[in-house]
């Protein structure tokens, strides 16, 4: 690229037009402010920030989780800039307070004064919360979290910096929704405090991962800075006294980045990060739903739970078959899905089940659970298969209560710590968001699942291991098949 200063005039106009339509043109002019060594840098288009770069100009709705110092601010600052070089551009960047607001604001003026004399445009207003332009008649408003910042504003971009700390990041993504659904973009950027675990910032995220809400998902994790090892990470890690700080920083991975502290989850976090390492893929899949880990086996008991939704697209169905040969207990197969109707899954099911030579299923006495279950009879599975309510073998399913759904999840506890073997992915993710919340007016807090987490997996998890306790088995097997 020529020099800015030898360009001809009709060259700068060629590159202002180029600029100014391509954002990753616009960016090789960049420059920014070192903060280590207080220097005037450029700007460096490492692959992480090039991929959010291209996701806010291509998707109306981008959240972004990350690590501490990945670049993403001065890239934000950049991209609110250049969205003013668009007529009418109303850029709403939203931070914790007041200083935030500032300082994010203060990055946009940094990089504009630094720009190309070509690629400036001339100010209308510049004040410590507003950058505006004539010859677009556009502006920057940064705005500082309050109970209020939403109303009345709104927005062609909308930036939520650090949106984990905004004190009231619900009701401004409830006022400013409506600027978005009428063709606003929306960016919403974080890392994360590990001592929340219902943030309207992490909801929204595991949503968006889940495919629950319109969000793309983007996560940078503490080695996508490039000059980051290994070595940087184990010495960063020594200078902190409390280690939960430091995974909360740099993160690793998306659960990671996720997970509270460790004192308030409900299963014990170390068994599952060493479990997650040692996932694996199922041996055989079928029709999309059906997981299957280990093959039925003659002398092996077996036990299935089941947990059962619409199947619109929400909740999810799920039928877990485990297997105990001698003290050993392991996931053998597993169906889910939040497409297939409870009918349709029930015929999945007993097709499955009778592989597994008929074992006892603990469903749900609910509406859904109960149709299932009957749906199942209706099919020919044997009602003294069926947990019941009662004797008479007449309430198919497990009534559950607030109480004995409380008291089966520290059972399943148990049995995790006992030895209980699960390589299915998505359910130790489920185990890793259950957490102890307070219960107000209670002494006695409540272990529940995080705001925005599924638990499917883990309510059929807890029929199949009460299946194991009400029928324990006689003679067990004493040779383990499971390796």
């Amino acid at each position: 690229m020529a020099e800015v200063a030898e360009l001809t005039i009709d060259e700068q106009l060629e590159k202002w037009v180029d600029a100014t339509k391509n954002p990753l043109e616009f960016f090789k002019y960049v420059k920014i402010l070192d903060s280590t060594s207080n220097e005037i840098i450029p700007y460096e288009m490492w692959d992480h920030l090039v991929r959010l770069i291209t996701y806010v100009y291509n998707y109306p709705l981008v959240i972004v989780l990350k690590s501490k110092q990945v670049g993403v601010s001065w890239t934000i600052a950049a991209i609110s800039l250049h969205w003013c070089y668009r007529t009418g551009g109303n850029v709403l960047t939203l931070s914790s307070g007041k200083d935030e607001a500032a300082d994010l604001l203060k990055k946009s003026r940094f990089i504009y004064s630094y720009l190309p004399k070509f690629l400036q445009q001339g100010l209308e207003s510049d004040g410590t919360f507003m950058l505006g332009f004539k010859s677009t008649h556009s502006r920057i408003l940064a705005l500082p979290s309050t109970k209020d910042a939403g109303i009345g504003n709104t927005g062609s971009l909308v930036v939520c910096d650090e949106n984990e700390f905004h004190e009231y990041a619900k009701e401004n993504y409830g006022q400013l929704k409506a600027t978005v659904d009428a063709g606003a973009h929306m960016v919403v950027v974080s890392t994360t405090d590990k001592t929340k675990a219902d943030s309207h910032f992490k909801t929204l995220y595991r949503e968006a991962r889940e495919g629950r809400n319109n969000f793309k998902p983007l996560f940078f994790g503490w080695d996508v800075v490039p000059a980051r090892t290994q070595e940087w990470y184990d010495k960063t890690d020594k200078d902190y006294y409390l280690h939960w700080q430091f995974l909360q920083n740099y993160p690793r991975t998306e659960d990671e980045a996720l997970s509270p502290i460790s004192g308030n989850a409900v299963f014990d976090t170390a068994l599952l990060s060493k479990m997650l390492e040692r996932c694996e893929e199922p041996s055989e899949v079928r029709q999309g739903a059906i997981n299957v880990y280990l093959r039925p086996k003659v002398g092996v008991r077996y036990m299935a739970g089941a947990d059962i939704a619409e199947g619109g697209g929400g909740a999810a169905s799920v039928l877990w078959i485990e297997g105990q040969e001698g003290l050993q207990r392991e996931l053998c197969a597993v169906v889910y899905s939040r497409n297939i109707r409870p009918d349709v899954f029930a015929h999945m099911s007993v097709e499955l089940l009778k592989e597994y030579f008929t074992p006892m299923v603990i469903g749900g006495a609910d509406a859904l659970g109960s149709r299932y279950l009957k749906d199942m009879v209706a099919l020919g599975y044997p009602v003294g298969k069926i947990y019941c309510s009662d004797k008479k073998k007449e309430k198919l399913g497990y009534q559950e209560t607030e109480y004995t759904q409380q008291a089966d999840v520290l059972e399943l506890d148990k049995a995790l710590r006992g030895g209980l073997r699960i390589r299915y992915k998505p359910a130790i993710l489920e185990l890793m968001a259950y957490q102890w919340k307070e219960v107000k007016g209670k002494s006695q807090g409540k272990a529940d699942v995080a705001a925005g987490s599924l638990k499917d997996i883990v309510m059929a998890m807890v029929k199949a291991n009460f299946g194991f306790s009400k029928y324990r088995s006689a003679g067990a097997v004493t040779v383990s098949h499971f390796g």
